[in-house]
């Protein structure tokens, strides 16, 4: 038997989520692995599912978790060059990565390298990548000014860590004293508030916002000419719909990136070099993934409520039983 956490409707993560005790996994097929789980990261996305808002709906029986760090313990024909590795992966929905294991194809695992420890791991790939794409898909070059909204949480901290080594100037968003410290520690030369951040962010090349709602109306207004604005989630919910006369005025770019939902399968080559060079800047110290808390499998459903009310800083890691050696 494994443990496992699961949901079977919809709705807040306290209330549909449970650990059940399930029967061990089937051996894995052709071209897939099974992975002992040593950490998986939290995110917004895993609440987002729970809601049912996110825009891939799996079926029930669902398990979220869609990043982690673990060892491959049992492979299937043609993947046995894996056996043994410790290894990052992105599970596919419906069968995430909150349990003691998980199989997954290997197409979508990559090699750990031992400079960066599994609880560091964990943290990367829905944040990093995220961040790495948005900040791809969005030209950022030396010199330019991003705003990025809450940039104390996980994909705040990491545009602003990515964008600093970029040699952008960041202008981070932020809802307490401490959180506007946070910002300004991860490397933010401007920390302000949401009630007047276009003060402080006028004119700015770049917007990364992964909160949504009147936020992103409010950060076209902030935009230069030629400014790009990358919309990565709807924390606070969906926006008012956007007028492209607002984009016309500016010769403005509105993007939108979902990066788990599509990118590993659709640009596989491309994911592959950003884990490469997120995996050389956390061995130069550029890249810093601030892990905030760890929890244990039973306390993940309320720090997932925790991460949605926006009580967390960072990164939420949940440590299973397998260990971090």
């Amino acid at each position: 038997m494994i443990r496992r956490l699961i949901a079977t409707s919809l709705g807040e993560p306290p209330s549909v989520l449970r650990v059940a005790s399930v029967p061990d996994d089937p051996p894995p097929g052709p071209g897939q692995v099974r992975i002992a789980v040593r950490a998986t990261g939290l995110n917004f996305l895993d609440v987002s599912l729970c809601r049912g808002e996110y825009p891939v709906r799996p079926d029930f029986p669902m398990t979220p978790g869609v990043e982690t760090a673990g060892r491959v313990v049992e492979t299937g024909p043609g993947a046995s060059r894996l056996m043994g590795k410790e290894v990052l992966a992105c599970p596919a929905l419906p069968h995430g990565a909150l349990g003691s294991s998980v199989t997954i194809d290997a197409d979508l695992v990559i090699e750990r390298p031992s400079t960066v420890d599994p609880v560091t791991a964990a943290a990367l790939p829905v944040t990093y990548q995220t961040a790495w794409f948005a900040l791809e898909r969005a030209r950022v070059a030396a010199g330019e000014t991003v705003l990025v909204h809450a940039g104390a949480g996980g994909v705040g901290i990491a545009v602003t860590q990515l964008a600093v080594a970029r040699g952008a100037r960041v202008i981070a968003t932020a809802g307490s004293p401490a959180k506007l410290s946070a910002c300004r520690a991860q490397g933010a030369a401007v920390a302000v508030g949401y009630d007047d951040f276009e003060k402080a962010a006028d004119h700015v090349d770049v917007v990364v916002d992964p909160v949504g709602g009147d936020l992103l109306g409010r950060s076209l207004d902030c935009l230069a000419f030629e400014g790009r604005l990358v919309s990565v989630g709807m924390a606070a919910g969906p926006p008012p719909p956007v007028d492209p006369a607002r984009l016309i005025a500016r010769n403005a770019d509105l993007i939108g990136v979902s990066w788990g939902s599509r990118y590993p399968w659709a640009r596989p080559a491309a994911v592959r070099h950003a884990y490469d060079e997120l995996f050389r800047m956390c061995a130069s110290g550029e890249v810093r993934p601030p892990v905030s808390r760890v929890v244990s499998l039973d306390e993940a459903p309320a720090a997932l409520a925790d991460l949605a009310a926006r009580r967390t800083t960072g990164k939420v890691i949940v440590l299973l039983e397998e260990g971090t050696s």
